[in-house]
């Protein structure tokens, strides 16, 4: 199988929609009870997008030095969850303050630095927060597209307009908030349930 098709088959409507379904599940009602993983997955992304920069500017062998940039980065995030607070509370609020304010983007980079320092000192709340929002926007989205029979590559072309789009529309907003507030019930009653079973 050539790398065109590969690539044309992980991009399917088919693996995208399936695919967003199952990380929304996964992050809206465990996110907090598999975020060493979750970290780690980031730090992979991290560590790609490294090592896709060093081989474009210093080094030949590109699958080698992209893969050990990649482990390097998800064991590192996997070790050290700090990491994966910051990046995480940082993304989460930079991306809200673009979509808020998109004139003004000083306050994404504000809100940004302000959600980072945020998540280390009430890691639980943000966190389950956090991964509760992304979890149902991916769902909801993988609805939207299913039904709209939009593609990713359109999401990525225009993600405000996208969200615009989705958010537009009552019963979307309605599953929005319902899976929120569901996976960030479901998050707190099994982390209640777990701290009870080590006591």
């Amino acid at each position: 199988m050539q790398p065109i098709e590969i690539a044309e088959m992980l991009t399917s409507q088919a693996a995208v929609l399936t695919s967003l379904v199952v990380i929304g599940i996964i992050l809206c009602f465990i996110g907090y009870r598999i975020f060493r993983v979750y970290s780690a997955v980031i730090g992979f992304l991290i560590g790609e997008l490294v090592g896709i920069y060093v081989t474009m500017n210093y080094y030949e062998n590109a699958l080698v030095a992209i893969l050990a940039s990649a482990f390097v980065g998800a064991a590192l995030f996997a070790l050290i969850d700090e990491l994966g607070l910051i990046v995480t509370g940082a993304a989460f609020g930079y991306f809200v303050g673009i979509y808020l304010l998109p004139e003004y983007q000083i306050y994404a980079f504000v809100l940004a630095a302000l959600f980072a320092l945020t998540n280390l000192f009430i890691e639980k709340p943000l966190t389950v927060l956090i991964t509760s929002v992304i979890g149902a926007s991916s769902i909801v989205l993988a609805v939207h597209m299913g039904i709209t029979g939009a593609h990713i590559y359109d999401v990525l072309a225009d993600p405000k307009g996208a969200f615009d789009i989705m958010f537009s529309n009552a019963y979307f907003d309605l599953l929005w908030f319902t899976l929120i507030l569901t996976g960030i019930i479901t998050q707190y009653v099994a982390h209640k349930e777990e701290v009870e079973e080590e006591e």
